[in-house]
């Protein structure tokens, strides 16, 4: 049995082939966006918790973050969040350094209010850790204590 050239196959159906040969490349190198709890202790993983909790009349928010990654390991989170306030941006930044246990642990982190204080409502936050090889990003309500 003779197979068809490249050149006797539709251009369509080479584009079609090509398409579903990268989608499965690209899926297969895509990490999972499981929960926190549903990883395996060796590898590391993060999630931002919602609310975040307004301080000192929004001048900082404290912000829980979830971690799990292989006992005894030294690492850092890295959290930023952002929030529209009127026609300006509220943001803050910070970091927390932490051994691992090999359970999931909670790391809790203040954030100082940058050119505008934030307000109780709907932020944007985006953690990495491990060099920023892990990721969480998604929007938390922050609310008064």
């Amino acid at each position: 049995m003779k197979l068809p050239s490249f050149r006797t196959v539709g251009p369509a159906k080479v584009l079609a082939v090509l398409a579903v040969v990268a989608g499965a490349v690209f899926a297969s190198v895509l990490p999972s966006a499981a929960d926190v709890s549903a990883q395996s202790p060796s590898q590391p993983a993060l999630q931002v918790q919602s609310p975040a909790q307004r301080l000192a009349r929004g001048a900082a928010i404290s912000v829980d973050v979830s971690v799990v990654c292989p006992v005894n390991w030294a690492n850092y989170v890295n959290l930023r969040v952002t929030q529209r306030v009127g026609p300006g941006i509220a943001k803050g930044y910070g970091y927390a350094q932490y051994t691992c246990t090999g359970s999931p642990q909670t790391i809790t982190i203040n954030l100082h209010a940058e050119d505008h204080a934030f307000r109780a409502g709907i932020a944007f936050a985006s953690a990495n850790m491990s060099g920023g090889q892990v990721i969480d990003e998604r929007e938390i309500a922050i609310v008064n204590p």
